[in-house]
């Protein structure tokens, strides 16, 4: 190394910019040159009494009181809008969680209501035999007292006569399940259709559903209500307008609207209509007992 090549690496040197294997040529100069060694001497004197000079002339100031009130109102707004932005973020973080929490329980009402939808399905296309093969309502009704938890009342179905009932698995819980026949008119072919009775799971209430529930899934239909604190569920193959015909039929000449409301499930696997009721207390489709302690 010379001389010129020491000056121009002199101030990374002091600074101590310089690895281990690149101090060994520099420092290998200086141990044979007498000239460097004042020179890196001298200027390191210099950089010591320029630290020196800042470090007292730090201490020995003092800040006006204007400057100061100045800084310490800043540090109060900075304080606040450091505390707002908290806040802020804590009204955002709160927003999301309630957004997603409710998305999350709309979901899973969805999930169950799938779920429901496809065992009803499963379990009225077995076909099982009969436990009691009778067409009496009443009889029917007997049979199914104490077996379930639900009070069992036939519905009276229009052009539709029982066949037999048993008992059935929704939801891990035994429910009571009725077969129909229909009575097609001449020319037309006879259909079969099933009705669950089970317990209204979200507690008892004092009047029935305001509508009807017609539901589609997997080349059924599924007729949800609710008659006080039993629900009843129907499924068939049945055209959706047969369906609706049958409940325009029924007792007391009340009519359903010929319009319904289709809606669609969240994930598309199966829609939803929405019929308008008559202003009555009992179901769109009528479910007296046909028989009585």
């Amino acid at each position: 190394m010379t001389c010129q090549e020491l000056e121009r690496l002199l101030y990374p040197y002091l600074d101590g910019e310089f690895q281990p294997e690149e101090r060994v040529d520099l420092e290998s100069h200086l141990a044979t040159c007498a000239a460097c060694q004042g020179r890196v001497e001298d200027e390191r004197n210099m950089q010591l009494a320029l630290r020196r000079a800042a470090r007292d002339s730090v201490r020995q100031m003092r800040a006006p009181d204007s400057l100061r009130a100045g800084i310490t109102r800043g540090l109060h707004q900075e304080h606040r809008r450091a505390q707002y932005g908290v806040w802020l973020r804590a009204g955002a973080v709160a927003l999301v969680v309630v957004t997603v929490t409710g998305g999350w329980y709309t979901y899973q009402a969805g999930e169950r209501q799938r779920r429901a939808r496809e065992e009803i399905i499963k379990r009225h296309s077995r076909g099982l035999p009969f436990e009691i093969a009778s067409s009496a309502p009443e009889q029917l009704e007997t049979w199914f007292k104490g077996k379930v938890d639900a009070r069992v009342a036939l519905p009276q179905l229009p052009k539709a006569k029982p066949l037999g009932g048993r008992i059935s698995i929704l939801n891990g819980r035994e429910v009571a399940y009725i077969s129909y026949e229909t009575l097609p008119d001449e020319g037309e072919p006879t259909r079969r259709l099933g009705v669950f009775v089970l317990p209204d799971e979200d507690g008892a209430r004092p009047q029935a559903l305001p509508a009807v529930e017609v539901d589609s899934a997997q080349g059924f239909n599924i007729v949800t209500w609710r008659d006080h604190e039993v629900v009843y569920e129907m499924v068939t193959d049945m055209d959706e307008r047969d369906i609706l015909r049958m409940l325009d039929e029924r007792e007391h000449g009340t009519t359903v609207a010929s319009t319904p409301r289709t809606l669609e499930s969240a994930d598309g696997n199966y829609s939803y209509q929405t019929l308008p009721r008559p202003q009555r207390s009992r179901p769109a489709v009528s479910a007296e007992p046909a028989s009585y302690p």
